[in-house]
């Protein structure tokens, strides 16, 4: 597999123009090695050149793990503390003369690790592999979509066994403590983003942090939370009513636009439609007049090895979805003071229609009564 992942890499690099693809530790180095080599403080680079062998450029105590895991023809450099970088990044740069053009992921690749390249192949030039990357692993194979649907459902346990303990009086950080636990005893590899648990008039923040806010009776409370299996993630949000009260008419006014967007939104999703029109199936509804001052957001992102990763679900953006491409449709409405609304789902687009991967159902529920 992951000599096939090299050589449509190889391939997408002759189409865009670049003589090398240069990696760091993160997703992309994981999906073409099959690997999970984390992005630290010590130089950790694969250059991918459009024909030949690879160059590895890692620190010594990496190199014989790298020989074992790595299936496919590369050069490796070492290097220690004591000397550094630079030297073994020179040696690479030898055994790929003419790199001419050198692509990078430019919200990955970070500036230490730009200026080594940089000096190692003096009058380069630089571009984004942000294009090759998204057509790269935008379209999953099966295991990929096997293990986000696998984290999706301990995802959903872990959440109804959290959601009796979402009660007045309750800390918001509580319940994402509990919830973190959930996921990790439930069997998820690791928590992929930390929970977003949020009450009240706190829940107006799509990105908001749980603290010590203790829950109160009839108020919303969000959560939006994954985790991850074999190294891909899942991305829910539920919103809820907290206490025995039942929902009061602009709460459940504000909650039915939102799922009858989400509704729509996963309906749109077929293969070659675009994610504008997906994004604007989940939207229309959510810019009625009544709606105005509400905050609103893309529709979705895609997911996969990151979290948030191509395509976008947006306006303006008007790439056909293919099959395999795995994103959330998640539509949302909030109001500074009073609080917001958000219901995300993972859509899987299939060869004839898609498919629903996250299962947790979506109707107003009071919790915590």
């Amino acid at each position: 597999m992951n000599a096939n992942r090299l050589e449509r890499a190889r391939s997408l690099l002759r189409e865009h123009g670049g003589g090398i693809l240069a990696l760091t530790g993160g997703a992309t180095m994981r999906y073409v090695t099959g690997h999970p080599f984390p992005a630290t403080d010590r130089l950790f680079l694969l250059l991918v050149p459009a024909q030949g062998p690879c160059a590895a450029v890692l620190p010594s105590f990496d190199v014989s793990g790298w020989r074992d895991i790595v299936s496919f023809e590369c050069d490796v450099f070492g290097w220690d503390d004591t000397v550094g970088p630079a030297r073994a990044l020179e040696q690479a740069a030898a055994r790929l003369p003419g790199a001419g053009r050198i692509l990078v992921e430019s919200l990955v690749f970070r500036y230490g690790e730009f200026r080594a390249v940089a000096q190692a192949f003096p009058g380069v030039e630089f571009g984004p592999a942000d294009a090759l990357v998204a057509a790269l692993r935008m379209a999953k194979e099966r295991e990929e979509i096997e293990s986000i649907g696998e984290a999706a459902r301990i995802a959903e346990i872990s959440l109804e066994e959290v959601l009796p303990f979402a009660r007045p009086g309750v800390q918001e950080r509580e319940l994402a403590s509990r919830l973190c636990s959930a996921l990790l005893l439930n069997g998820g590899e690791g928590i992929s983003f930390g929970p977003i648990v949020l009450s009240g008039p706190k829940s107006a923040m799509p990105h908001g942090v749980p603290d010590g806010r203790e829950l109160r009776t009839g108020e919303l409370i969000l959560f939006d939370f994954g985790t991850s299996v074999r190294g891909y993630h899942c991305d829910i949000t539920r919103t809820f009513v907290t206490g025995a009260l039942p929902p009061d008419d602009r709460t459940r006014d504000v909650y039915e636009t939102v799922l009858a967007g989400n509704l729509s939104g996963c309906a749109a999703a077929k293969p070659g439609a675009t994610a504008h029109e997906v994004h604007w199936a989940a939207q229309e509804g959510l810019h009625r007049p009544r709606f105005d001052g509400y905050l609103k957001h893309r529709t979705g992102h895609g997911l996969g090895l990151d979290v948030h990763e191509s395509p976008s679900i947006m306006d303006g953006n008007h790439e056909a979805l293919c099959p395999g491409t795995v994103f959330t449709v998640e539509p949302g409405l909030y109001l500074d003071g009073w609080g917001g609304v958000r219901i995300e789902d993972d859509v899987l687009i299939t060869e004839s229609s898609a498919e629903i991967l996250t299962r947790f159902p979506r109707a107003l529920r009071v919790v915590g009564g």
